[in-house]
């Protein structure tokens, strides 16, 4: 959705402020259940990609993580690639709905990790913002 000069500069004024309460609000949507994160140095890293978001205009961002952020993630540990860097990657789904994915990559040239985990972490982020609704986990017994 295109965005007139004066939404993309409230979104720029008030970033910080909106940043943090997206970044406090996040699930981890990754396998058969949704957990919160709750994590204060993830919810740093969150605020922190959610801020740029919204600075950008609502353009999707891809930030580099720590080994420490990356495992304050509910998780991360399942997708860890061993010695290998980790990528977070945020913007805003069609409904205006902030998402967020990692991604994770190994390699001897290091440079080239990065590049790997950066563009699939941009594409967990499309594939998960151009998905309807939110994640529906399988149903458990009968209503």
């Amino acid at each position: 959705m295109m965005k007139t000069r004066a939404q993309r500069r409230a979104m720029k004024r008030k970033a910080d402020t909106v940043a943090g309460i997206l970044a406090s609000s996040c699930y981890d949507f990754h396998g058969g259940g949704t957990v919160a994160v709750t994590h204060p140095v993830a919810i740093a890293a969150l605020r922190r990609a959610f801020a740029l978001v919204l600075r950008s205009g609502g353009k999707p961002v891809a930030v580099p993580l720590s080994e420490a952020e990356a495992e304050a993630f509910p998780r991360y540990r399942a997708d860890r690639v061993p010695g290998g860097v980790t990528w977070l990657a945020a913007g805003l789904d069609p409904e205006e709905r902030a998402t967020y994915a990692l991604q994770s990559a190994g390699s001897t040239d290091r440079a080239e990790a990065h590049e790997v985990a950066r563009m699939l972490a941009l594409a967990r982020l499309a594939f998960t913002a151009a998905t309807p609704g939110f994640p529906i986990t399988e149903t458990r017994g009968t209503a």
